[in-house]
């Protein structure tokens, strides 16, 4: 009884002046699911630290990266032998026919071998670094140093979150049921081949109703499609018509075929029936080839994100790891630059400005009749865009063009540090600073969009959305943050290159100019299609597509407005252009700063 009343206090709280006693749920509920990451990672974190202690007690591994071209050649080995033990696994899984994966091009399948083999590659070469010897002696010290200190205060808190959570999110036994559910989720497909006529055919399948996230049927001929028999549904019940003009899709919210399963015996469709029959009827005059595909997922797939948020946590860490140990000089211009960039004052007021604008934001009445969520979306991503490139611009002229100017990195590469290191070191400082501002901003933006729903429908009168609404609100705002993120990138690396040779002002406005017409690419060679007579048209359009970056790929303003979900091949794709362009431009940094005379 105690509890209970405790809970309904609890449930009654009012946080900053925002009353959130009806939605507190709402809201707190996807909130709840990042922080259970958070706390998943931080026993991962634990687990390769034990394993790092573990293995640097084996002496064939220990001392393995004292020879850094063996380790690495020992890392491409075990990555060959990973590679081929999940490709197979990887060519045998089954997918949706509206994924389009079956229609890839030898090009995606091979940019999809060649990340698999990376992902490989990094985990074995972290695995040999966490074996070192010096890493495990030294794994307390890098915890507490550079950009891991404020990680891991910003985890902790996401963690308390979690904790805090567990007394008010809803069927918390059953979210967490899901969460082991997740490895079973995935495609399961049926074959069938269907003769000309009108006889219906019963064909064995095994679907589990209450498991069910989705249905895709393809067809080569004209068919309907039923779990009931045709003969026992009710007179004034219509069958869709499923052609092959297009694949035909069920979900929860467009049942189609599944209004056809039988109730069990309590007259009610329960979440453990189980269909055994499906009944197939091909109303075409040709043979027809009958694809089923059934996608499962849990009774909550939201609790998708709880993995994700802990391997994104993981990696971060083993990348930091990586960096130290395995370029200790490049590290310690980076985690100079990082102090010294987190120390100035433009961090402080950027993060603070930030922070406190996508809260405002939630407030400001966009006039759009029910989709300021889209304006508020599309308002913040911008803000965090802006923030960090002028953030990137100042770091990076402050970091290089200052210390050339200043001949502080004379006084630098008089050390044991060649001018490559230098660069490189710079950029990665910058880096890991706006890696800290993204993550301030992404949490305060993530939990501001899931607050939104909650606050126009207070606004407009209406019931309080059910949690899974903000979920899917803040969710979709993770793909536009990462590739946000990704042009920082980008814009970090032509900043740190253009320093080499010029000062803030000039810094300044060429990135403008590359900004402006980054985001212009696309409309410029569409203009130069429809300026197909005017040669000067095309070479001009053909120039500045070629030379400067198409940034409109990392924009992704007509997904958020349409609703649309932004895809992870996409993701992908935008990933291998990001490196593309960033290696580039840090290999034009060195070039130009190869005989900068810094005298």
């Amino acid at each position: 009884m105690v509890n209970e009343l405790s809970i309904q206090n609890l449930k009654s709280f009012t946080l900053l002046g925002l009353e959130l006693s009806a939605g507190l749920e709402a809201w707190f509920t996807p909130l709840w699911l990042i922080g259970i990451g958070a706390m998943l990672g931080l026993v991962l974190i634990s687990l390769l630290w034990l394993s790092s202690q573990l293995l640097s007690k084996v002496d064939r591994i220990n001392m393995l990266l004292e020879r850094p071209k063996k380790a690495l050649l020992v890392a491409a080995v075990i990555a060959v032998v990973l590679s081929a033990i999940i490709l197979p696994f990887r060519l045998g899984s089954v997918s949706m026919p509206s994924s389009g994966i079956e229609n890839d091009t030898i090009l995606s399948h091979l940019m999809k071998m060649i990340g698999l083999y990376l992902t490989c590659l990094f985990v074995a070469y972290s695995f040999l670094v966490l074996a070192w010897r010096r890493t495990a002696r030294e794994l307390p010290l890098i915890l507490r140093e550079g950009m891991l200190m404020p990680l891991f205060l910003i985890v902790c808190t996401l963690a308390a979150v979690g904790l805090i959570g567990t007394v008010v999110a809803p069927d918390t036994s059953g979210i967490v049921g899901s969460l082991f559910k997740l490895p079973n989720s995935g495609v399961t497909s049926y074959q069938f081949e269907l003769s000309p006529g009108d006889t219906p055919v019963r064909e064995t399948v095994d679907i589990h109703v209450g498991d069910v996230g989705g249905m895709e049927i393809e067809t080569t001929g004209a068919i309907q499609a039923s779990f009931t028999p045709f003969d026992q549904l009710p007179e004034n019940f219509k069958l869709d018509d499923i052609t092959s003009d297009s694949i035909y899709r069920v979900s929860p919210y467009e049942p189609g075929i599944l209004e056809t399963i039988p109730p069990g015996e309590d007259g009610d469709l329960t979440a453990k029936s189980v269909i055994s029959k499906i009944y197939l009827s091909n109303v075409g005059p040709d043979p027809a080839t009958v694809g089923v595909f059934v996608r499962y997922v849990p009774q909550y797939s939201q609790v998708v994100c709880i993995p994700v948020t802990a391997l994104g946590i993981v990696v971060i860490f083993l990348v930091y790891i990586v960096q130290r140990m395995a370029s200790p000089r490049m590290f310690a211009v980076a985690l100079s630059t990082f102090k010294s960039e987190v120390a100035q004052p433009l961090f402080a007021l950027v993060v603070s400005g930030g922070v406190c604008a996508l809260i405002a934001f939630v407030w400001i009445p966009y006039n759009t009749f029910g989709e300021d969520i889209k304006m508020l979306k599309d308002t913040g991503l911008t803000l965090i865009l802006v923030l960090s490139i002028v953030l990137a611009l100042w770091s990076a002229s402050t970091s290089v063009a200052e210390e050339i100017e200043g001949r502080t990195a004379l006084t630098v590469l008089s050390k044991p540090l060649n001018r490559r290191s230098f660069v490189i070191g710079k950029y990665v400082g910058i880096v890991w600073t706006l890696l800290l501002v993204y993550l301030v901003f992404s949490i305060v933006f993530m939990a501001a969009v899931a607050y939104k729903p909650i606050y126009d429908a207070k606004e407009a009168s209406m019931g309080t959305p059910e949690w899974q609404t903000c979920y899917l609100e803040m969710i979709r705002l993770a793909p536009g943050l990462v590739l946000a993120f990704m042009e920082a990138l980008v814009f970090t690396a032509l900043s740190v290159a253009i320093s080499t040779r010029l000062p803030l002002l000039a810094n300044m406005t060429i990135c403008l100019v590359i900004y402006a017409l980054g985001h212009l690419t696309p409309l410029v060679v569409e203009s130069s299609m429809e300026g197909a007579g005017f040669g000067i048209i095309r070479f001009f359009a053909q120039l500045i597509a070629t030379v400067f970056p198409n940034l409109e790929l990392f924009n992704i303003q007509a997904a958020i407005s349409a609703g649309v979900d932004v895809p992870f091949v996409y993701l992908g794709w935008a990933f291998s252009y990001c490196a593309i362009y960033s290696l580039i431009a840090m290999l034009l940094a060195l070039i130009m700063f190869e005989d900068r005379d810094l005298a």
